[in-house]
């Protein structure tokens, strides 16, 4: 791409445009019994014009995603999903004005930066830059020009979209989810923020050298670029990660686990944006003195996690490590998930889902995937499939209400820890790792 389309008026008129083709789509589908068939053209034609226009409203078309499996045929929801892995990135002549504006000429001159990017997403691109004195490898971040101001036109634009493309349940009330949706750009688009927020996870991980975190470089950051060392290692799903030994695997999930719950229990800070991509695995020469390591990429989108919220979701995972219904219940209650006088078929449903989300914590051998020693095995298990269906349940039978704001970003910090956990091909007891956070 040779720029990104955000002039008030380019960007309104092709969201515009994309409004009326939804609606126009809609409309000639009013005759046509095949809901499912309706629904996967418009998702088609979504992810195609939100890929190009990149931004909040791109990044809405990812979140989205993560939910519309609950709701959306699984072909349509393959189409958003798409959209946290295909996002091209702008020419260089399209970045290097706007980086010399933020950071100036003479600061870049000390750099020699390599004009292809190394990685692109919704809200910005990194270029791989060499110090010229000292010869340190860098990675340089910019947000692209012009998506900050344009987070509440885009937001509302997208609302009417998604009003008129008629793919959404009737009665699913979307103003929370965009509430946070938008808290989130915000917070996002703050390149002084998750400088400070990188800052903070370097110092806290340091202690662990089963850790990476690129460290700051503040001479070479603005309000819309961010500047750290260049750590550089090996993907998660690549062949190199995959032919290591099971117990190097193991450890390596298990220490992303660990990360997991110490970000929400012990730092009560959560990095809520766990795509594969904002990882990498440096792989020790000598596995016997230092542990394979996990590098840690953009903390954009960091959470704090309150008490009155953290504390009864802890008891929410240890009810369901516990399988323990009275348990989860309760802090349901408290998290506003559930209410004393739901329907207790819902309570029940409730319960299930809750129950199999806690499966691989049990050690219990009459589980699927848990062996006679208790371990599970979260490469070949069929969880995440039980947990939708489950899931769904709840959709079908019972009136939709929107999850409480905290937990949209931390469900999706859970589904993509199981993710990432399934990639490395974990086959241990991870009971193990949540212990350290209750005893």
């Amino acid at each position: 791409m040779k720029k990104v389309k955000t002039g008030v008026f380019q960007r309104g008129f092709a969201l515009a445009k994309l409004t009326l083709k939804s609606g126009t789509l809609a409309a000639t589908s009013v005759m046509n019994s095949d809901k499912e068939e309706h629904i996967i053209k418009q998702m088609q034609l979504l992810s195609k014009e939100l890929g190009m226009l990149k931004g909040s409203i791109m990044k809405v078309g990812q979140t989205l995603s993560m939910y519309g499996e609950h709701f959306l045929p699984p072909k349509a929801n393959e189409y958003l999903k798409n959209l946290q892995f295909n996002s091209p990135p702008i020419e260089w002549s399209g970045i290097k004005k706007f980086l010399i504006e933020e950071i100036g000429e003479d600061v870049l001159a000390e750099l020699d930066i390599d004009k292809t990017s190394s990685a692109a997403a919704s809200l910005g691109q990194v270029h791989k830059a060499r110090h010229k004195k000292t010869g340190q490898l860098l990675a340089i971040k910019i947000q692209y020009p012009g998506v900050e101001s344009a987070i509440k036109s885009d937001l509302k634009s997208i609302k009417a979209i998604l009003g008129l493309s008629k793919i959404l349940p009737g009665g699913l009330q979307t103003d929370q989810f965009f509430e946070e949706i938008e808290t989130m750009l915000i917070q996002e688009t703050n390149y002084k923020l998750e400088k400070t927020w990188t800052e903070q996870m370097y110092q806290k991980l340091k202690p662990y050298p089963q850790f990476v975190v690129p460290q700051v470089q503040p001479r070479y950051c603005s309000k819309h670029v961010i500047t750290t060392s260049y750590e550089d290692g090996v993907a998660l799903d690549s062949p190199e990660i995959q032919s290591l030994s099971q117990d190097r695997r193991n450890a390596l999930a298990l220490n992303y686990l660990d990360l997991y719950f110490k970000e929400l229990f012990e730092f009560k800070l959560v990095q809520t944006d766990p795509h594969l991509g904002n990882y990498r695995i440096r792989i020790s020469k000598d596995p016997s003195s230092q542990p394979d390591q996990l590098i840690l990429y953009d903390f954009g989108a960091m959470r704090e996690v309150p008490d009155h919220f953290g504390v009864p979701f802890k008891q929410l995972v240890e009810g369901a490590a516990q399988q323990d219904k009275e348990m989860i219940i309760e802090s349901a209650y408290k998290l506003g998930y559930l209410k004393p006088d739901d329907d207790p078929e819902l309570k029940n449903r409730y319960f299930k889902v809750c129950s199999l989300i806690g499966e691989p914590f049990s050690e219990d051998p009459s589980f699927p995937f848990t062996d006679q020693d208790g371990n599970y095995d979260w490469k070949h298990t069929d969880l995440p499939q039980r947990v939708s269906i489950a899931a769904k349940e709840i959709f079908k039978f019972h009136k939709l209400r929107v999850p409480p704001r905290e937990s949209v970003f931390l469900d999706r910090k859970l589904a993509g820890a199981f993710f990432l956990v399934s990639v490395l091909g974990l086959k241990g007891k991870a009971r193990e790792v949540l212990r350290r956070y209750y005893y």
